[in-house]
C-alpha cells in the first residue's frame, strides 16, 4: 500500500463516526424525497433555499435557475442516473453573462439521487488531479474540472477503496471537505 493509499484510509477511519456534519444535508434529503418533482416552480423554489447556493445568491440567480430547471425537464433524467444532466443545470447565461455552476447542479442532483451524482467541488481540484496521476487512470486531469473527468476519477476513488454502498456521493463529499487536503499533506510528506 503505497503513501496515498495509507493516508486515505486514516482519514476515512476518523470519518466514519462524524454524523454531526449532516444534520443539514439530511433534512434537504427528505425535502427532495418527499417533493421528486422539477416542474412546478414551488418545488424547485423549495429546494433551492433549502440548499441556500453561495453561488446563486452572489448573482441573484433564483428565479433564472428555477426556469431553467423547469424548461429542461429533468426529473426522467435524474431518475435514470444520467450524468449529463448536471452540465445542463450547470450551464446557464442570465443577466447577459454565461454561467457554469457546476456545484450546484451536481449538489442538486445528489440530493435527489446521492448514491448516483458525485458532488462537484472545486476546492479538492488538487486532491482529484494527484489521484489521476497516482493510479495511471485515463482521464486528462487538466480537465478535472468538467463533470464528466471528475465524476469519472470520484467513481474510481469509491471502487478503489471498496466504498461503493457503504457511502454515498454526500458522505463522499464531506470527506473531501474535511479531509482532502491534509491527505494530500500525509502523502507528499
Amino acid at each position: 500500500m503505497n503513501q496515498f493509499e495509507l493516508a486515505l484510509k486514516k482519514y476515512l477511519d476518523i470519518f466514519s463516526g462524524q454524523e454531526m456534519y449532516f444534520i443539514n444535508d439530511n433534512r434537504n434529503l427528505e425535502l427532495f424525497k418527499k417533493n421528486p418533482s422539477n416542474s412546478s416552480v414551488d418545488d424547485v423554489r423549495n429546494k433551492m433555499s433549502a440548499m441556500n447556493d453561495a453561488e446563486i445568491n452572489q448573482h441573484t440567480l433564483m428565479e433564472e435557475v428555477i426556469k431553467h430547471i423547469i424548461n429542461l425537464k429533468i426529473d426522467d433524467r435524474i431518475n435514470r442516473g444520467d450524468l449529463t444532466v448536471v452540465e445542463d443545470i450547470a450551464n446557464i447565461s442570465a443577466k447577459g453573462k454565461s454561467f457554469s455552476l457546476l456545484h450546484f447542479a451536481s449538489a442538486f442532483c445528489n440530493f435527489h439521487k446521492p448514491d448516483l451524482f458525485p458532488i462537484y467541488s472545486d476546492q479538492h481540484i488538487g486532491f482529484y488531479k494527484r489521484y489521476i496521476k497516482e493510479y495511471n487512470l485515463p482521464l486528462d486531469p487538466e480537465k478535472i474540472n468538467t463533470y464528466d473527468v471528475f465524476s469519472k476519477a470520484l467513481k474510481d476513488l469509491v471502487h478503489r477503496l471498496g466504498l461503493t454502498g457503504k457511502m454515498n456521493y454526500l458522505q463522499i463529499r464531506k470527506f473531501g471537505w474535511l479531509y482532502a487536503e491534509t491527505v494530500v499533506k500525509e502523502a507528499n510528506a
